[in-house]
């Protein structure tokens, strides 16, 4: 890097402390500036992380990221997995986790330190409940928990503002909050093989803006328990 003082014309006339104070201000500037360029860098790379590797092995990608390349896509499916790895939680950058074919029985609060993450997919698990700590990631915009044993929807859906399919299918679902109406990007809602009566399938379509995609199956004849 240059010389500060060669940076500024007219220097010599500066003395004492103004000479002290104008190197302080332009060193802020310079620095200010590269750390702008460099967060403009990121942001353009992870623009199109749609199209970067996706990582199947745990140990590769931990391998990669120790070299300097980010993380954006990781599939750690059909791998037994109870849990996720504490480690990914470190690695803020990934857009896109897939879980899918795993013995998860629950995703803990922990999660949200993945604060970009766009996609979720943890289809065929052993999920019992829709995880809290997804209304609490705003830039999710594909969930995708089918095949599992999530019995509601969270009143506070709403809260992942940036959601734009939800995929529940395959469930016991037995509530679905009007609260869904409240998501402004939603474009597809996968609730097939999912028991509903007639009615609930009318007000959910009632609910629904008219753009959303619902996916259901035909209505149940079901005598639900009380």
């Amino acid at each position: 890097m240059r010389n500060i003082e060669s940076l500024i014309p007219n220097w010599k006339p500066l003395h004492g402390r103004w000479r002290s104070f104008a190197c302080r201000a332009l060193t802020l500037v310079v620095v200010c500036s590269m750390h702008s360029a460099s967060l403009t860098a990121q942001d353009d790379a992870s623009a199109h992380w749609a199209g970067t590797q996706v990582f199947e092995d745990l140990e590769q990608a931990a391998e990669a990221r120790r070299n300097g390349v980010p993380i954006f896509r990781l599939d750690l499916s059909k791998q037994k997995r109870s849990e996720i790895p504490p480690e990914i939680l470190e690695w803020t950058e990934l857009r896109e986790v897939i879980l899918d074919r795993n013995r998860l029985k629950s995703i803990g609060p922990e999660l949200k330190q993945l604060v970009f993450l766009e996609r979720l997919a943890v289809n065929s698990n052993r999920l019992e409940h829709f995880p809290d700590v997804l209304t609490q990631m705003p830039h999710l915009k594909t969930l995708e928990l089918g095949d599992n044993m999530i019995d509601s929807i969270p009143l506070n859906i709403d809260k992942i503002k940036a959601l734009e399919s939800l995929e529940l299918w395959d469930n016991v679902l037995a509530y679905f909050p009007a609260s869904l109406s409240d998501l402004p990007h939603l474009h597809t809602l996968d609730l097939l093989h999912n028991d509903m009566v007639f009615e609930e399938q009318e007000a959910l379509r009632n609910w629904l803006p008219s753009q959303v995609e619902l996916i259901l199956s035909a209505p149940c004849r079901c005598d639900f328990d009380e």
